[in-house]
C-alpha cells in the first residue's frame, strides 16, 4: 500500500485532530522533518512526487507523538534514526500479536523513551539503553514502590496498540479503505518487516 504526501498530511492531521485553522502550521512540521530528511528514502527532488508506505506512515506518526509529549522535532527525529530498526521490528510484532495466543502480559508493546533534551548530546552508544520496547510486566515494576533503577526519569511511555489503533483509524478515515483489506495490508507488513529483521 502506497500513500500520497496529502494523505500522510491528512492521516496525521486526522490522527492529532489538528483544527482546520492550524493545518498549515502542521504542514510547516511536516516539511521540517522533509528538510531534516526523514523520514530516509522519500525526498525525490523537485517535480516528482513522493510515494510513502506503511514504513514511512509509521516514523512519522511515532515522530508526531513523539512531539505530542514534548520533544522537539530535531531530537525526535535523531533518536528515531538512531533506533529505526528497533522501532520498525516492534511495531511489526505488536501488530502480528493478535494471531498469537494471549499472553498479554508479555508481549512488548510499551515504547520506553527518555525525553532528556540532552539525550543527543550524550555518547551514542548509551541511547540503546534508554529506548526500550517493554511487556506489561516491566510497566508494572518500574511504576511498582520498589522502582526499578534501570529507568529513570525523565521518560515517556508510549502504548504501541493505542498508537497502531489510532493510526489504522486515522488511515481508514482518510482513505476510504476496508478494515479486511487495510489489516491484511499491514500484516504483509509486518511481517515482511520481521522476515528483513531475522
Amino acid at each position: 500500500m502506497e500513500f500520497t504526501y496529502k494523505e500522510i498530511q491528512d492521516i496525521l492531521s486526522h490522527k492529532h485532530h489538528i483544527a482546520s485553522t492550524s493545518r498549515t502550521a502542521f504542514r510547516g512540521r511536516i516539511q521540517h522533518m522533509q528538510r531534516l530528511g526523514f523520514p530516509s528514502g522519500v525526498n525525490t527532488g523537485k517535480g516528482r512526487p513522493a510515494s510513502y508506505t506503511w514504513r514511512e506512515l509509521l516514523l512519522m506518526g511515532l515522530a508526531f507523538e513523539y512531539l505530542e509529549i514534548g520533544s522537539t522535532p530535531d531530537r525526535s527525529i535523531a533518536e528515531i534514526i538512531k533506533i529505526e530498526d528497533m522501532l520498525l521490528t516492534g511495531l511489526s510484532k505488536v501488530v502480528l500479536a493478535t494471531e498469537q495466543p494471549d499472553a498479554s502480559e508479555q508481549a512488548n508493546h510499551f515504547l520506553f523513551a527518555e525525553l532528556s533534551a540532552l539525550l543527543t548530546l550524550r555518547a551514542e552508544d548509551s541511547w540503546h539503553q534508554q529506548c526500550k520496547i517493554l511487556s506489561f510486566g516491566d510497566i508494572k515494576q518500574i511504576l511498582s514502590s520498589e522502582g526499578n533503577d534501570a529507568y529513570r526519569s525523565p521518560y515517556a511511555i508510549i502504548d504501541l496498540r493505542q498508537f497502531l489503533g489510532g493510526m489504522f483509524t486515522s488511515v481508514r478515515e482518510i482513505c476510504g479503505l476496508n478494515n479486511q483489506i487495510m489489516a491484511k495490508d499491514i500484516k504483509l507488513w509486518a511481517s515482511r518487516q520481521l522476515s528483513y529483521a531475522l
